[in-house]
């Protein structure tokens, strides 16, 4: 229990009123007889006021030492943090022409907030829609009537081609997440549109948007708060433009990055893409007969038909990193902005030559990282740095200190702490940022207007800032030491390495397993245990028990945490982050339910509670906290699990499968699927049937051994439902 910080007097106004009445009726009796109004009475409450004053003093006298105390463990006090994200700012409907530029810096207003915006824009008139091709699975295929043989009937297939179907889905932007998870080829779609003003002026919007820059405003699906924002490490996302080849079939020309502040889609901020320089590469791939639009490679088709016949371009987008990669939005003709004011070419005193001269600027909250300062000497401006200790610097030293909470630049004494401001000479700064706090944390809609802006630009604040944060007290400043000595941020023991994994706030980590001594290979087989000095983190993505969505990490997410536990291992640890190696297996069931009127509840029950039981992650496994690595799959185990679910009257038969290099093999009743330390179990399909005989391997999933595939091509084929 921490100890309490007394105060050193607690006296207030009050109580050194009263204090000096009753000292002065003691020593002067005569003054108990005076009015209230005399003005013997405002002396004792001036020297009241002065002494409370220099009470309020000596009282900060231990928050300085506590501040100390902070500077000594090398746990600084966090300044405030500015709102950042993303306004996208639309040229006039009916502009062909899109030469316009809004410059750096520009103000935006919000209320009585003043944003500044970061890197300049072009302008575009054109709109956006986000479209997938969602795939379809065989139940949701059965009720619209259809077979995959249907469909290779409809389509012209070969024989080796299988359909593989889907439905476009388009997205409302800035109210939903963006998804891949059921994507059928993990790509996002970019419809650019014209506005309907330009519906007979397409061409020529497409030869004036030849070789511009494209801003692109993107924003996670959970967006990271604190000082994780500076540990994310950029992921790789793959933009291209949708045209069409020689013979009319589409293909996809890589679109140059010229610049990307969002980290790949880590947090909110502006891809800028440069559209290639022959406006002939754009192509809207309409397409008069429906049942072919996002046939095979083509672009999905859009909902509303009337802007279909608008689109200028399209874009795709894909992440092999992340393939079922969610976003919170997308937008055009987007900037960065942050919820700071801006000052620029600003005098802000003369240099006066003598030591250790102070220097207050107008604002307070300054962003140190942007504050430009010049002192003038001979007949120009010299560049002074920012440096946090001016002592031991030498007399020549061109550097000042800044609070950047109060707004104060301190300069050297000339001697050992930096030169001083010549006598006369002027000190102006070029520019500096301030601000900050929650206050800045604007929701959508709210930033409405440039300051000094084009009239013919309109401001569109589709997604909410964030990332804003008050300064934090000393108090909040303690409250972190006892974590921070718990472990001084540094993995040694195996709990370490868990709960710094887990609780790291770069990438979300479900799950993680430490393997002490474990050393990889580029085999399996090659693998070593017991060595000495080898940590292996095994390590899960957050997810929902889900057959067919087993929780893998990606390669960026091993990256991400390795980069992360990479800077706070002791020295002498060889450190490897790793995922486990997923065993693929299959579970076929056949059974008897008790009320026949419930009988496909009951399948889909039993179904849920083999994935549930066989998951990784929380609730999955005999002891809800996921399926221990290393631990073998046994039938009489499911068996017991299938006979706990409501609805199960008796178990006919249960069949194990497990993949092997030449198909799928049925384990008899007395086999096990064994596992190593580094694996765990892959429930890749279940078949739950009532009835009686042996079960089937579940469809969808492969082959028996000794069976043979009937194709070896994929296709995609759009599904379009009969409306009335």
């Amino acid at each position: 229990m921490p100890l309490p910080v007394p105060n050193l007097d607690d006296r207030r106004f009050d109580d050194l009123v009263k204090e000096a009445q009753a000292r002065l009726a003691t020593h002067l009796p005569e003054l108990t007889h005076i009015a209230p109004g005399d003005p013997v009475h405002s002396f004792i409450d001036l020297f009241a006021w002065l002494t409370e004053t220099i009470l309020y003093r000596t009282n900060l006298i231990p928050e300085r030492q506590r501040r100390v105390f902070l500077n000594l463990l090398q746990i600084p006090v966090h300044p405030a943090r500015p709102a950042r994200g993303v306004v996208c700012v639309d040229a006039g409907p009916n502009s062909v022409q899109l030469n316009d530029i809004l410059r750096d810096g520009a103000q935006l207003t919000a209320g009585k907030q003043t944003l500044t915006t970061l890197g300049e824009l072009q302008p575009t008139n054109l709109s956006l829609q986000v479209a997938i091709k969602e795939k379809l699975d065989a139940t949701a295929l059965a009720e619209m009537g259809l077979t995959l043989q249907d469909l290779q009937e409809q389509f012209g297939l070969r024989k080796d081609e299988i359909p593989s179907p889907f439905q476009p889905r388009s997205f409302n932007l800035g109210e939903e997440v963006l998804t891949l998870k059921n994507s059928l080829d993990n790509s996002f779609y970019l419809a650019c549109i014209a506005p309907r003003q330009l519906d007979d002026q397409v061409d020529k919007l497409r030869k004036n948007l030849a070789g511009i820059t494209l801003n692109v405003g993107i924003a996670p699906a959970d967006e990271l708060e604190g000082v994780a924002i500076n540990e994310l490490n950029p992921r790789t996302l793959i933009w291209e433009l949708v045209s069409t080849g020689e013979e009319g079939e589409p293909i996809y020309l890589p679109l140059d990055i010229l610049s990307d502040s969002s980290k790949g889609g880590r947090q909110s901020g502006v891809v800028r893409l440069r559209l290639p320089r022959n406006g002939q590469l754009f192509t809207a791939f309409t397409n008069d007969d429906p049942m072919f639009t996002g046939y095979r490679d083509l672009p999905p088709d859009l909902i509303d038909q009337v802007e279909a016949t608008r689109v200028v371009f399209w874009i795709r987008l894909r992440c092999p990193e992340h393939p079922s990669l969610q976003l919170g939005y997308l937008g055009l003709n987007a900037v960065d902005v942050v919820a700071q004011g801006l000052r620029q070419d600003l005098m802000v005193g003369m240099g006066t030559g003598q030591p250790d001269q102070v220097i207050v600027l107008p604002d307070q909250q300054i962003d140190a990282s942007t504050l430009q300062l010049q002192v003038e000497e001979n007949g120009s401006w010299a560049d002074w740095q920012a440096v946090d200790y001016l002592a031991g610097q030498s007399p020549s030293a061109r550097v000042f200190r800044l609070n950047a909470d109060s707004g104060y630049v301190y300069f050297g004494d000339g001697i050992s702490s930096g030169y001083r401001p010549p006598e006369g000479h002027r000190i102006r700064i070029v520019s500096y940022r301030f601000g900050g706090g929650v206050e800045g944390n604007l929701a959508a809609g709210s930033i409405k207007e440039i300051q000094d802006g084009n009239p013919r630009f309109k401001v569109r604040h589709d997604w909410p800032l964030s990332g804003g944060l008050n300064a934090e007290t000393v108090e909040q400043a303690e409250r972190r030491i006892p974590q921070f000595l718990t472990h001084r941020n540094r993995a040694v023991t195996r709990q370490d390495f868990k709960f710094i994994t887990e609780a790291n706030p770069v990438n979300p980590v479900a799950r993680a397993e430490v393997l002490e001594g474990f050393l990889p290979a580029a085999t399996i087989q090659a693998a070593r245990d017991d060595v000495p000095g080898v940590v292996s983190v095994f390590v899960l993505p957050p997810a929902q028990p889900e057959l067919g969505h087993t929780p893998k990490p990606s390669q960026g997410l091993l990256k991400d945490v390795f980069t992360y536990l990479l800077q706070r291992i002791v020295l002498g640890t060889e450190l490897y982050v790793l995922s486990p190696e997923f065993v693929p297996i299959a579970i076929s069931v056949l059974l008897q339910v008790r009320e026949p009127e419930t009988e496909q509840q009951t399948l889909r029950d039993v179904q849920q509670a083999l994935v549930e039981y066989l998951w990784p992650l929380v609730p999955g496994g005999g002891r809800t906290e996921g399926w221990p690595m290393g631990s073998a799959v046994r039938i009489n185990e499911l068996s017991t699990e299938i006979s706990r679910v409501e609805g199960v009257l008796a178990i006919n038969a249960v069949s194990l499968f497990k993949r092997t290099s030449k198909g799928w093999r049925v384990l008899n009743a007395t086999e096990e699927i064994s596992l190593s330390r580094y694996q765990l179990p892959e429930l890749m399909g279940v078949r739950v049937e009532s009835g009686k005989g042996k079960p089937a391997l579940p469809s969808g999933i492969g082959y028996l051994e000794g069976q043979t595939p009937t194709s070896s091509g994929v296709v995609a084929v759009p599904v379009i439902p009969d409306v009335c």
